[in-house]
């Protein structure tokens, strides 16, 4: 499979993949709290939200993704990183468009956020 894709993506393309985010709207963030998301068997989605551990079920359909059934832990962790953690939660339940091109995953809904692949499986896609 070659390192970008400009169609559609699929299950297969996200399943066993690992991203850590880069960048919101151009704008890099701190990898201390940057934001992790791991797509399992069965689209199953767990990550790190900035602050907080969670787990969904994903599904994606037409290019967009939509997370259900999400769960996770309940730290606060400030004013700041608790607000880019419940945007980026909600956003991706109410879907996102995902895209994968140049070994990086888009997410774009009211923002577009930017992940690198963190394992060498992802690079493939």
């Amino acid at each position: 499979m070659a390192c970008s894709s400009t169609g559609k993506v699929t299950r297969e393309q996200l399943k066993h993949s690992h991203w850590q985010l880069t960048q919101v709207d151009g704008r890099s963030v701190a990898d201390a709290t940057a934001i992790e998301i791991e797509f399992l068997d069965a689209l199953q989605v767990v990550g790190f939200s900035g602050c907080n551990r969670f787990f969904a079920e994903g599904n994606i359909e037409s290019d967009v993704l939509k997370l259900a059934q999400l769960g996770m832990t309940r730290k606060s962790c400030g004013d700041e990183l608790d607000a880019q953690e419940m945007q980026f939660l909600e956003m991706l339940q109410q879907g996102v468009t995902v895209t994968i091109q140049n070994r990086k995953l888009h997410l774009q809904g009211q923002k577009t956020w930017q992940f690198k692949a963190l394992d060498a499986e992802s690079l493939t896609n």
